[in-house]
């Protein structure tokens, strides 16, 4: 149980490590950067390392532990992560403020989850079934997006920021928010008072 979950862990650091280099980020693998400072250094990492250490309480059947584990992620680094929450090996957290991760959701290899992001359960409006948000490989989810019910995110597929996702995505998709509108802002109006009347 513990041996899965440092190979699981193995997987997150290797593929937080290969993105990381894939983008030039200073401390990639191609940099030297180690697990053990990763996971000193690097907050989505700890994560991810607090997360794995809850499922082997909750796999271990530890009254407790896995919902003390959940409070403590809550209050150390401002997520919500169920304990019954899937993630399998090979999933990067960036940054990691305001996720909300229901018990139901199922996260798989390659994923990235950027800060506030939701996987939240939601009910399929035309099924009644119930459910939470199911990512397939090397999904990414950017800043903000919300995910709810029993739907499947396609691999390979790139939710974009901002986006409120209630339905299934193909494999391969992008997802896009509609576009803010932009206008001319109009300069407020000045209130003129008057002067105060002179006594008589």
């Amino acid at each position: 149980m513990l041996g899965e979950a440092a190979t699981a862990l193995r997987a997150d650091h290797e593929h937080m490590s290969t993105t990381q280099a894939k983008y030039a980020h200073a401390g990639s693998a191609a940099e030297g950067g180690k697990l053990s400072s990763d996971l000193v250094t690097k907050i989505g990492f700890q994560m991810m390392a607090a997360y794995r250490a809850m499922r082997v309480f909750e796999e271990a059947g530890v009254p407790l532990a896995p919902k003390i584990a959940s409070r403590l992620i809550r209050h150390l680094y401002g997520s919500d992560i169920h304990w019954e929450a899937r993630f399998e090996p090979g999933v990067m957290i960036v940054h990691g403020m305001g996720l909300a991760i229901s018990r139901a959701a199922h996260v798989e290899p390659g994923a990235i989850l950027n800060q506030n992001v939701t996987l939240g359960m939601g009910i399929d409006p035309e099924s009644r079934v119930t459910g939470a948000p199911h990512l397939e490989r090397n999904v990414h989810v950017g800043a903000g997006a919300t995910l709810v019910g029993p739907i499947t995110i396609g691999a390979g597929s790139k939710i974009m920021a901002g986006c409120v996702v209630t339905r299934s995505v193909p494999p391969g998709s992008i997802v896009m928010a509609q576009a803010p509108e932009v206008r001319e802002r109009q300069a407020p109006k000045t209130r003129v008072t008057q002067p105060p009347r002179p006594p008589s």
